[in-house]
């Protein structure tokens, strides 16, 4: 059975166990009715795994993004697969819109979208739900909108033609009050919205865009430019653009290696630290077993799609197929190098997905003295 090791957002917020002897939450009855020197150490861990994303593309297709008509694809195609991985939200929408100003049409339909939808679902778990064809493909298929369209390009008005109040026909549902907003704008030119050459034009654009959120850090941008590339133009006002927001603002150009960049802010916030959760003085309930004997009772509340919990054990993997967990004694990493502690890992079942997590209950048996012979070694 292939297995999916649970890393990321659960583990970030399993970090808080790593707490020194003494440092338990209780001390209950042991067995014998006297604990001695164990202690029991319990806390539940909840981790934000349910990300939305709301993603919305403004691709150049006037004449001007001609020179770019076999880099682009490509870009598209590496986007979309960077949004396929790991550290991809769990719930998606995306959808493509044109900057040029005659043709406003989309291309659902040319690309197998449900009808009367104009934007690809990604929900549960990241299935889709309203096209036959994968995700990369249909992706890769609504940004392909060819170099036909008049000028001038103006990616920041459409953008926010597109989200206002009322949603436009086949866009209902697309912007989701729980969800982050994404805009990438694709150019080989610079915007032309409102009044070319004013800072304040552009200042403004970016506070609509932002008052969209009550939350204002759930808007991020990312601006696909042409300059530096040879024979590309400036783009002062998407510069500026993408300035606006911050650390939630990214400028790169078309001619990057990986145009997957211009998604990095997302896929930075969901990749919060992968490095695994640390517990420290864990007992070995049997030290001349090789390995680390631990007793812990690990509990997990899992959601369905209808709201619906599910509460179940997980057994240690030595006992029990996924899901289950497991620990090693290793040395944990720290800004200073290393310092004593176990590794504490949950190992789920190949059907898993990061949206039916929700919280987890551990106990375990730790030493209330750190110097006890029984207490797990700390390195491995």
């Amino acid at each position: 059975m292939t297995t999916a090791r649970r890393t990321g957002r659960l583990f970030a917020a399993l970090a808080a166990l790593a707490a020194g002897c003494g440092g338990s939450l209780g001390t209950p009855p042991c067995q014998d009715g006297s604990c001695g020197t164990q202690v029991t150490t319990k806390k539940t861990f909840q981790a934000n795994i349910d990300i939305r994303l709301d993603l919305l593309f403004v691709v150049d297709d006037t004449p001007a993004i001609a020179p770019y008509g076999a880099t682009l694809p490509a870009g598209l195609a590496d986007i979309a697969s960077a949004l396929s991985g790991t550290t991809a939200p769990d719930s998606l929408h995306v959808g493509f819109i044109r900057a040029g100003s005659c043709d406003a049409s989309t291309r659902g339909g040319a690309c197998g979208v449900t009808a009367t939808e104009q934007f690809l679902r990604a929900e549960w778990c990241r299935t889709l739900t309203n096209t036959a064809r994968g995700f990369v493909d249909t992706f890769s298929c609504l940004g392909d909108f060819g170099a036909t369209d008049c000028g001038p390009s103006q990616p920041l008005a459409a953008a926010l033609q597109l989200l206002a109040s009322p949603p436009r026909a086949g866009w209902e549902g697309f912007l989701r009050p729980d969800a982050y907003l994404m805009i990438v704008v694709v150019a080989a030119e610079d915007d032309a919205s409102g009044t070319p050459g004013s800072p304040t034009a552009v200042r403004d654009i970016a506070a609509a865009f932002k008052a969209l959120k009550a939350d204002p850090s759930q808007v991020l941008v990312s601006t696909i430019r042409p300059d530096p590339c040879p024979g590309g133009v400036p783009t002062p006002r998407l510069e500026q653009f993408a300035n606006e927001f911050g650390a939630n603002g990214l400028s790169i150009s078309l001619c990057d290696v990986t145009l997957a960049n211009a998604v990095q802010r997302v896929t930075e916030r969901i990749a919060i630290d992968l490095a695994p959760p640390c517990l420290a003085s864990v007992r070995d309930t049997d030290p001349q077993t090789p390995g680390l004997q631990a007793e812990c009772s690990v509990t997990n509340v899992s959601r369905h799609p209808d709201g619906s919990m599910t509460k179940s054990s997980l057994p240690s993997c030595d006992a029990g197929a996924p899901p289950c967990w497991r620990m090693v004694p290793s040395g944990c990493p720290t800004g200073d190098g290393a310092h004593p502690g176990t590794v504490f890992s949950i190992y789920e079942a190949a059907d898993w997905c990061e949206e039916a997590g929700l919280n987890v209950t551990i106990g375990c048996l730790s030493c209330a003295d750190p110097n006890d012979p029984a207490c797990a070694p700390q390195t491995q």
